[in-house]
């Protein structure tokens, strides 16, 4: 996932990639325009359904619209565009001049204003609050999936909130993660 990305525009990745793992499953390696337009219609319906969207938007909605609209279901204005048309809301012309409007207002690579927050994995939180409270430090869970710490800190960047140690950047043993305890009297 591209943590660079606007938070609505990585939801749509990530459901789009959900896509691929439904639609086309782990064994089979997805390719060409075919499969990339399946994992695509998938993430759209699954963001944007369609009875929840014929429900709400009007036939020939206005940019301004849309620019409202996107937050109700979270996606970036370009997506709400094309699913619109995808459902016949609007024609061919009003979409090509929404994509227009879009562009020229900075929303072809941007969510300009946006105040979307990015979802985080829940999953992969626990993993690491689990592994954090066992002191197990960054460095032996990187080594443990044969993956240097920096490639697996930019792998989560922004999937996950983890604490990384300080200092000189040494890793410890599994001995030395554990406190020892002594009764004192």
């Amino acid at each position: 996932m591209n943590t660079e990305k606007t938070a609505e525009r990585g939801r749509f990745d990530a459901a789009h990639e959900l896509g691929h793992l439904v639609l086309h499953g782990e064994e089979q390696v997805p390719r060409g325009p075919q499969a990339e337009g399946e994992a695509h219609r998938f993430a759209a319906a699954l963001l944007m359904p369609a009875a929840d969207v014929l429900a709400h938007a009007p036939r020939n909605p206005s940019t301004t619209w849309i620019l409202q609209a996107k937050r109700r279901w979270k996606v970036a204005a370009m997506a709400l565009a094309h699913r619109l048309h995808e459902l016949n809301l609007t024609t061919e012309w009003q979409y090509r001049t929404h994509c227009v409007e879009l562009s020229r207002m900075g929303y072809r690579k941007s969510e300009p204003q946006s105040t979307l927050t990015r979802e985080t994995s829940q999953v992969l939180g626990k993993v690491f609050a689990a592994l954090r409270a066992e002191g197990t430090p960054l460095a032996e869970i990187a080594r443990d999936l044969d993956l240097r710490p920096a490639d697996l800190s930019d792998l989560i960047f922004g999937l996950v909130v983890i604490a990384q140690e300080g200092g000189r950047g040494g890793t410890r043993t599994t001995a030395s993660r554990r406190p020892q305890l002594s009764v004192v009297r």
